[in-house]
């Protein structure tokens, strides 16, 4: 189903547009701008958004062959106010000229902004659009359709919400559209050596036989990131609870159970089974292997802390001062880590699933949902008429997993380790569907995907109806809704459209 758009180029519009275009194209080019926060790095899908738009072939430049209308703002980088001479006032200024320009199209009247559409997936935009925008744009959103994640439709301002992907971690170092190597990390400074291998095989890090082989990498389950107190985290320290130190077969790879979490004590299992409080140690533990839980030896990624970068020593050169690079250095261990391992454990947090789930995409790691399934695979996961999700994406619902950890874990890791062609068979399938839903992916068409959602979710009958009145002009025969506008989806068994949120909202 191709989707004609059309990108308004007004001035006001432009001079917002143009005036981001420094940290837009820096972080495009793989070169992290000083003044933009490293934290929204997996919320920047609006700046691959516009990159791939302005020469895609479906653009049109004639508003009247349009079915989408697109306005080129990126809500994220105006909010942190990075973009060259913009202020709160000066944006709100431009903004309401912007929405006066608008609204006095015969455009925006014909179906009342609907089909009018903004990409921000920040979800701070949830409270912040009059603080960035001004009260005019606040008003004016109502009307349209916005590309978000789910987290932000807890009182929308917009009128239709549109699901799309996060970015990944790895757009904080690299140049868009390359594909991932973790051996690059290495090379380039990224990481410490010590941080690379479970046995510190150094002289195969560049080269590792993994790289040809997924199933050798280093690592079985993959998690990293804060695991504290909340009620929301509650899977997360279940799992460093009580997978740290388990096998499921003797002699098979260790996990990477890494907090990042300020407390430096965790409830933890002992070899006998008893709870008992245990200080974390810093990554990579300094015990390495030779802790044993429950009768094996424990991996130095295993139930350890993550939070700090290492120290610049004295004298240190160059590649040192990458790893002192906070934001950096967390994001390429992190990555590292991940890309050794074979499955990515994608614990629920405050929302219904993790971002980590589009860095388990890039680092070719099976993602592992933990988490309420039926609501994640029915109303979180994007592009779900055009990505069967459930093919290569292995879940567990939250309260199998709270009833036993290690036992809702062990048929995905006797396919894992028992079915090899089964597992090749949902690697082919994430590798295929990637490009759909990773933003800065090599040759990704995650901005069209956004397009086709919209379309079946946002724009009423009426709305495609009229389109293909005014564009068919008297080649038009047949049943209107026989149309590729009116064809169902793929992968029926999800929900789509303003039944979808009001499911999510219940």
């Amino acid at each position: 189903m191709d989707v004609p758009f059309y990108v308004y180029e007004t001035p006001s519009l432009m001079e917002m547009y143009n005036r981001c275009q420094v940290p837009a194209r820096a972080i495009l080019e793989g070169t992290w701008p000083a003044n933009v926060k490293s934290m929204i790095k997996k919320k920047i899908g609006e700046i691959f958004w516009l990159d791939q738009l302005w020469n895609d072939t479906w653009r049109t430049f004639d508003p009247d062959q349009a079915l989408v209308y697109v306005l080129p703002i990126y809500p994220v980088l105006l909010l942190d106010q990075v973009c060259k001479g913009l202020k709160r006032n000066q944006t709100h200024e431009l903004a309401t000229r912007a929405v006066h320009e608008i609204t006095a199209m015969p455009y925006y009247y014909r179906h009342g902004g609907l089909d009018h559409i903004v990409i921000a997936t920040d979800w701070r935009m949830r409270g912040s659009m009059k603080k960035v925008f001004g009260s005019t744009f606040h008003s004016f959103v109502g009307n349209i359709t916005w590309g978000r994640t789910l987290t932000l439709d807890k009182n929308r301002p917009w009128q239709c919400g549109v699901n799309v992907p996060h970015t990944s971690a790895m757009t904080y170092m690299q140049k868009a559209y390359e594909p991932f190597e973790k051996e690059s990390l290495l090379e380039r400074g990224f990481i410490a050596p010590e941080d690379v291998f479970e046995d510190d095989r150094l002289d195969t890090a560049l080269d590792p036989p993994s790289r040809r082989d997924w199933f050798a990498r280093d690592y079985n389950l993959f998690f990293q990131g804060q695991a504290d107190t909340r009620h929301a985290y509650r899977y997360r320290r279940l799992g460093l609870q009580h997978l740290a130190g388990w096998r499921f077969r003797p002699n098979t790879s260790s996990n990477v159970l890494v907090s990042s979490s300020k407390p430096m004590t965790y409830q933890v299992l002992d070899a006998d089974g008893k709870e008992r409080r245990e200080p974390i140690p810093s990554c990579p533990r300094k015990d390495g292997i030779n802790k044993e839980v429950f009768s094996g030896k424990m991996g130095k990624f295993e139930r350890c802390n993550g939070r700090m970068a290492p120290k610049k020593e004295k004298g240190a050169g160059r590649q040192s001062d990458k790893r002192t690079d906070r934001g950096r250095y967390a994001a390429a261990t992190f990555l590292h880590r991940l890309g050794n391992s074979k499955l990515n454990l994608c614990f629920r947090g405050d929302d219904v699933t993790s971002n980590r789930l589009f860095d388990g995409l890039w680092t070719r790691t099976l993602n592992v949902l933990v988490t309420e399934i039926e609501k994640t695979f029915t109303t979180w996961l994007p592009f779900q008429c055009e990505i069967p999700w459930r093919n290569f994406t292995y879940a567990i619902d939250g309260p199998e997993f709270v009833r036993s950890p290690r036992e809702s874990l062990t048929p995905i890791l006797q396919e894992v380790y028992d079915d090899p062609a089964a597992v090749r068979e949902r690697l082919r399938l994430q590798d295929y569907y990637s490009r759909k839903a990773l933003w800065n992916a090599p040759g990704s068409t995650t901005a069209r995907s956004t397009l086709r959602a919209m379309t079946r979710q946002c724009l009423t009958d009426e709305i495609k109806i009229d389109f293909i009145q005014r564009t068919a002009g008297s080649g038009m025969v047949g049943d209107v809704r026989g149309h590729p506008l009116f064809a169902p989806c793929v992968f029926p068994d999800t929900l789509v459209g303003l039944d979808a949120q009001r499911a999510y909202d219940t």
